[in-house]
């Protein structure tokens, strides 16, 4: 999985851990908006099922990090992000959600200061199992409305 400034995620054996939702939030990281060259300012929320392995969590807000350092839009960051943690665990159980604000949206244009813009990508288990997905989507905002 490493290549170039790639994060490198590690990962733990941890055999008695299964069907338990950990999730990562808190996690904040500016990248520029590819269509206006502004900053967006990023708050992450991502989660996954462990199964045999937990991932060292300091790794995803290095992996999060290095997504957002290219020109990007939300969507993109967010799509990039899942795919990248689910190559990490070996499977596509994975959600990440993202609350985003964008200075285009800010100090141009419709000139909203308090507008947010959310993505939500799920997979694996997230996406066919409603009470998974409620739960992280639930734990998720939780913290954003916690800040």
């Amino acid at each position: 999985m490493s290549s170039g400034n790639t994060a490198v995620a590690t990962c733990f054996a941890e055999s008695q851990l299964s069907d338990q939702l950990v999730i990562v939030g808190g996690m904040s990281v500016w990248s520029l908006c590819e269509h206006h060259m502004l900053p967006m300012n990023l708050q992450v929320a991502a989660g996954y099922v462990p199964d045999g392995e937990v991932v060292g969590l300091s790794k995803f807000g290095r992996i999060a990090q290095h997504i957002a350092g290219r020109l990007q839009v939300q969507e993109r960051f967010t799509r990039q992000l899942a795919e990248h943690l689910a190559d990490v665990i070996g499977r596509k159980d994975v959600a990440v959600a993202v609350r985003g604000a964008h200075l285009c949206m800010s100090m141009r244009g419709v000139r909203r200061e308090d507008a947010r813009t959310t993505t939500v990508h799920t997979g694996g288990r997230f996406a066919t199992d409603p009470v998974l997905n409620h739960q992280f989507v639930t734990l998720a905002a939780a913290q954003w409305n916690a800040a």
